[in-house]
């Protein structure tokens, strides 16, 4: 798996190299008497602006390519972790049943920020939903000390939750072994960053964000703590966008989901992540009507 895309993006490179090789040759005199820009109207400028319309047409019809084959890939993926296409996503969703519930998996790609050094790259993401019994009214959200939700305006970390969970009457924060959680349920937060469970969160290390029931109740509970807590001392430097922050929770109330920083290529893969994320249901579940 990878390596027709992989082929199709060294060709879109070798497509632009070939299409500005030759406006270089030309600009320089070099294919002469064949072809000058005496003969392009515009000259060099309008050779440049030829140029550029080609290679963007080659990269169009390069990139239509690897959109297929992606497409293609994932739903083999899908077929092999017992899961089916839902809808006309490039790649389309992928949904069935893993151990007694219904699961759905999407394979996205974000550009985000490399951090201090600055630019942004574009990454792929796997995120894996499983349905609870009913929407929760519990919830829970976390991942490595070292994550964040990220709203563009506005970065939620992780670790800053854990240091400032008691704003929140309404929130319990748990750290084990660079694990965070943070929820309205002190038990399902427990529970999942101990034992067998949080054993297995902490060993992926491709974890992004952990999503439990009303994670989103969770997030603007915190936010708007932190924020009457800065405005209490006269600095609105660290306001948090409760909104934004909000909207970049995935799931919803009825679902538990896990989003890694990976792009899975293999069933295998696939179907452990879903059965993972069923186990992480099976436990919120179990956890919260305990109290």
């Amino acid at each position: 798996m990878g390596l027709k895309r992989a082929i199709l993006g060294l060709a879109a490179l070798a497509w632009a190299a070939v299409v500005f090789g030759a406006w270089i040759a030309v600009d320089q005199g070099l294919a002469e008497p064949a072809l000058s820009f005496g003969d392009v109207p515009g000259g060099s400028t309008g050779g440049m602006a030829g140029a550029m319309v080609i290679a963007l047409a080659g990269l169009a019809v390069i990139g239509y390519g690897r959109r297929r084959v992606e497409r293609s890939e994932w739903k083999q993926v899908g077929n092999a972790a017992g899961l089916r296409p839902t809808g006309d996503g490039s790649p389309p969703a992928l949904s069935g049943t893993v151990d007694g519930r219904t699961v759905r998996a999407r394979l996205e790609h974000r550009t985000v920020s490399k951090g201090p050094e600055g630019g942004s790259r574009r990454l792929p993401y796997t995120v894996v939903e499983a349905a609870l019994d009913g929407p929760a009214e519990d919830g829970l959200v976390g991942g490595p000390a070292d994550g964040e939700i990220d709203a563009d305006i506005g970065t939620l970390r992780f670790e800053t939750m854990l240091e400032h969970a008691n704003l929140a009457e309404d929130l319990v924060a748990v750290e084990e072994q660079g694990l965070v959680l943070v929820g309205t349920s002190g038990t399902a937060v427990e529970t999942l960053a101990t034992g067998t469970m949080g054993d297995a969160l902490r060993s992926d290390d491709q974890l992004n964000l952990l999503s439990v029931g009303d994670g989103a109740r969770v997030v603007s509970s915190f936010a708007e703590a932190r924020n009457a807590e800065m405005e209490g001392v006269g600095s609105s430097f660290a306001e948090y966008p409760v909104e934004n922050l909000v909207e970049e929770v995935p799931g919803d109330a009825g679902t538990a989901t896990v989003e890694t920083h990976a792009h899975l290529q293999d069933g295998d893969a696939l179907r452990g992540q879903a059965a993972a994320t069923v186990a992480i249901a099976d436990v919120f579940e179990e956890a919260t009507s305990a109290e």
